[in-house]
């Protein structure tokens, strides 16, 4: 089955289960079901970040800014079910890899077809990270006073602006998860920059329901998308992405 058939596919298993989905995660942040579908069987590890990005590194970390904790990449997973997961989703990660595998980033560009399966792509990795904060509680920071009550919260309720309610916690969580339903992402193009890079090494980060950054060192090429902001031109997008880059490696001392 083509790469196309199998969204059409996975687009409507999200719209007949999404409300399911969604009831079934608020009700308990948790829950051992597909986090895509609803299916209850069959299920297996998905990788918040899949591994090829990072080569399989057992050792790579991310940190979650909230906490300052670091976490490895390879034991950070959601349950999915094996058609949501190995068959659709990794489908979708072949084809892009594929892409990436044939198309220099410094001569040459991606097409239109192809740079709406990557943001497609990049939303799912937003809607997992939506999922994944809802399910690690807050923990302790170091040099900061330890409240329970506050440490029992997901940490999906200190994200983002101060006034953060559950209910725009939510809100965000059904509005990605239906993102992944819409076939066009047209209007999303000058929302998504594509970076020639000659970095060595992966790099990632992402501020949830805003925007991320992911490079791949190995194919010699980075993505920045904004999740929610639309741009009449993707040069006022680049100029924006790249502030957002300085300030973060800046923060980072490098």
């Amino acid at each position: 089955m083509s790469i196309n058939l199998k969204l059409v596919q996975f687009r409507k298993k999200i719209r007949v289960n999404q409300k399911k989905v969604i009831d079934t995660i608020i009700g308990d942040h948790s829950t051992q079901s597909c986090i895509f579908c609803g299916e209850t069987s069959f299920l297996t590890k998905e990788h918040v970040i899949p591994q090829w990005v990072y080569n399989r590194c057992t050792k790579r970390t991310f940190v979650t800014t909230t906490n300052g904790v670091s976490q490895t990449y390879n034991k950070t997973t959601l349950p999915a079910c094996k058609d949501c997961n190995s068959n659709i989703l990794g489908a979708l990660e072949r084809h892009l890899k594929h892409e990436f595998e044939k198309t220099d980033a410094s001569i040459q560009g991606f097409s239109n077809e192809t740079l709406e399966l990557i943001i497609l792509w990049l939303q799912t990795l937003e809607y997992k990270f939506q999922v994944l904060d809802l399910r690690r509680n807050l923990n302790k920071v170091k040099g900061a006073d330890y409240i329970p009550f506050i440490g029992k919260m997901p940490i999906s309720m200190f994200q983002g602006s101060p006034d953060t309610s559950p209910a725009k916690v939510f809100s965000n969580l059904r509005a990605s998860l239906k993102a992944l339903s819409i076939k066009s992402k047209s209007k999303k193009l000058n929302s998504l920059c594509v970076i020639y890079t000659k970095n060595q090494d992966f790099h990632f980060f992402h501020a949830s329901n805003e925007f991320i950054f992911i490079e791949l060192a190995e194919y010699g090429v980075a993505f920045f998308f904004f999740y929610n902001r639309i741009f009449d031109d993707n040069a006022d997008a680049i100029i924006a992405a790249r502030e957002i880059v300085e300030d973060h490696y800046s923060d980072k001392g490098t």
